[in-house]
């Protein structure tokens, strides 16, 4: 809980800074960056959590891997981190400062499970009602996962609605594992 209110406090001093300078979609596109690789890669996770690797060699591989791929201010947004000791949540800020951009720009991402693809059709009827009901634009991030046999499951940041077959019979299965017969009728 702790390092996700030190992430918050970091990212909105760099989203405030990005919407000041009018730099706000490079910025975010640069924590996208950063987010991805930091990810992706775990020997520089590692090294970034290594408290035996020095700050400046840390400053020297950042700014190898970012220069040039990023703007100055990310870069030194970067290089603040590492400074005060606090590399380690650089992933953890750039997703925090992604979170705070969606806010701004009042998207909302739905993660939409089905057991087959959905029809554009579908899609086009199931986007407004979305948008009408959350009061945000909707970016639709759409999986596939057979196990759920039919239906959706819905899930927008903590909520999520399952409306899948496969819950239907696990419920039915609670259901009849329940002995309702009471002798004497």
């Amino acid at each position: 809980m702790k390092n996700i209110l030190l992430a918050r406090r970091y990212a909105k001093a760099l989203f405030d800074l990005a919407v000041e300078d009018g730099k706000l979609e490079e910025v975010k596109d640069d924590m996208k960056l950063v987010a991805d690789v930091m990810s992706e890669n775990k020997a520089l996770r590692r090294m970034m959590a290594s408290p035996v690797i020095p700050p400046a060699r840390k400053k020297t591989v950042v700014a190898k891997i970012f220069e040039g791929k990023i703007d100055r201010r990310s870069l030194a947004f970067l290089d603040i981190l590492i400074r005060k000791g606090r590399e380690e949540q650089v992933h953890d800020i750039a997703q925090q400062f992604y979170e705070s951009y969606l806010d701004y720009k009042n998207i909302a991402i739905v993660e939409v499970t089905t057991a087959i693809a959905i029809e554009d059709s579908l899609r086009k009827k199931m986007l407004p009602i979305m948008e009408e009901r959350t009061q945000k634009t909707i970016q639709m991030q759409e999986k596939i996962d057979a196990e759920i046999i039919g239906g959706y499951k819905l899930r927008m940041q903590d909520y999520q609605y399952d409306a899948s077959i496969s819950k239907i019979i696990s419920e039915l299965h609670k259901d009849f594992d329940k002995n309702l017969f009471i002798k004497g009728f």
